[in-house]
């Protein structure tokens, strides 16, 4: 009866672990830039790469259309990539 119930066990976790990495979010990374120095923040989280793309294509082609006819503005917002959220492009944390 123990092994039974151990197997079942096993076999649920192994069931589901794939499922759960699969399910990582994707962060549109967004980099704001003013007249001192650029910085890489996170911005939105999507559920899939292609959403993520998508909304970037969008607001890359926002920001092209507003700068189109305007002077530089102070700060500058421009989405830079999608990356998962276990991913930070900015490096290693310090402590």
């Amino acid at each position: 009866m123990t092994t039974r119930v151990l197997a079942v066990m096993l076999l649920a976790m192994l069931t589901v672990a794939p499922a759960a990495d699969a399910e990582c979010a994707w962060v549109l990374w967004s980099e704001w830039s003013g007249s001192a120095r650029a910085m890489l923040l996170p911005g939105e989280a999507f559920r899939t790469r292609e959403e993520c793309q998508t909304e970037k294509a969008r607001q890359t082609e926002k920001v092209r259309r507003e700068l189109k006819d305007k002077p530089e503005p102070l700060i500058r917002i421009l989405p830079v990539s999608c990356l998962p959220d276990t991913v930070d492009p900015r490096g290693p944390k310090g402590k």
